[in-house]
């Protein structure tokens, strides 16, 4: 019975457990000035309707919670995302006459699977030390469970983001970083995992700074 609650929690853990973002590399431009945006728009590279404005929504979110205007492309672009157009002079028109003068482009790099294998454990205990042993009646249920864990296989998933922060006004790269979020249970946990962590970090090393 005990080792059929153990197996239990073990299953809970994993379904409740949350995600975690974690920077992996990061490259600010030389030229790079600190200056408060006005406006930011949170543009996601992805054909996946729902997982893009997802994301784009929970980014917009906390980084308007922080002081930055921003606002997500799905609220501004049609989902094939022809809004903007190919032409460099054309897109920085449109972004500039919409009040934009900061782009963020979130776009997936890499989705990786890890199998580990989690050595068993056993345990001797101390007749001495554990009432258990002054009765079989005790001993048994107690020690039926937690004599031998065997030994078992463990799958993370860690899914890898690159984020950039584009100036309009000069078209130019200002910062690029990218990032591990592990084992991610829904998009909704990813999202929200994921825009904690990078708008802390742009927050933390200074290239947004926020306006109120």
């Amino acid at each position: 019975m005990k080792r059929n609650h153990l197996l239990l929690a073990v299953i809970l853990l994993g379904l409740f457990s949350c995600s975690s973002t974690h920077k992996v590399a990061t490259w600010k431009s030389p030229d790079f000035e600190a200056k408060p945006y006005k406006k930011l728009l949170v543009w996601g590279l992805s054909d996946n309707v729902s997982v893009r404005a997802t994301v784009e929504d929970e980014v917009a979110y906390f980084l308007n919670v922080k002081g930055i205007a921003s606002v997500s492309g799905s609220d501004i672009a049609p989902p094939d995302r022809k809004a903007l157009p190919n032409n460099i002079d054309d897109a920085k028109a449109v972004l500039e006459k919409n009040g934009f003068d900061c782009v963020m482009t979130m776009g997936l790099i890499d989705k990786k699977e890890k199998t580990r294998y989690v050595q068993g454990s056993s345990a001797y205990y101390s007749p001495m030390a554990y009432g258990y042993y002054g009765s079989f009646y005790t001993y048994y249920p107690y020690m039926y469970g937690n004599v031998y864990q065997p030994g078992h296989y463990e799958t993370s998933q860690e899914v890898y983001i690159e984020t950039n922060i584009w100036d309009v006004e000069s078209g130019k790269l200002v910062w690029s970083q990218q990032t591990k979020t592990v084992d991610p249970s829904t998009v909704e946990s990813f999202a929200n995992s994921y825009a904690r962590g990078i708008v802390g970090n742009l927050i933390n090393e200074g290239i947004l700074v926020p306006t109120k």
